[in-house]
């Protein structure tokens, strides 16, 4: 367990989409959408710059545990109809799951 202080702000974070789901909030989406654009172009990054994709793949965090991050929060913003944010969390899910397999390759 001690590999929840690496995946400390995915856990606020996925608390914050839940408490966006249940009191809908402005300030909030934002926070969320400026937090998504920067996972995004992260995950995006990570293909064309190998240094931050050896820097990613540190956390001592299961990777079973990312992809379960990543799809209660394509559940919930399915629950409350925002689609566009699933996009982009299905683009950083994929992003995610390729990026480990390529970590996976380069370690056998």
């Amino acid at each position: 367990m001690a590999w929840l202080k690496d995946a400390y702000l995915d856990v606020i974070v996925l608390l914050l989409i839940a408490v966006f789901a249940v009191y809908t909030n402005n300030i909030l989406e934002v926070v969320l959408w400026v937090y998504t654009g920067l996972l995004l172009l992260s995950k995006v990054l990570t293909f064309f710059m190998p240094s931050l994709q050896k820097k990613a793949n540190q956390t001592d965090a299961p990777p079973l545990f990312y992809h379960g991050i990543y799809a209660l929060t394509i559940g919930i913003f399915l629950y409350i109809g925002k689609y566009y944010l699933v996009i982009a969390w299905l683009i950083i899910w994929i992003a995610s799951y390729i990026g480990s397999g390529k970590s996976k390759k380069k370690k056998s």
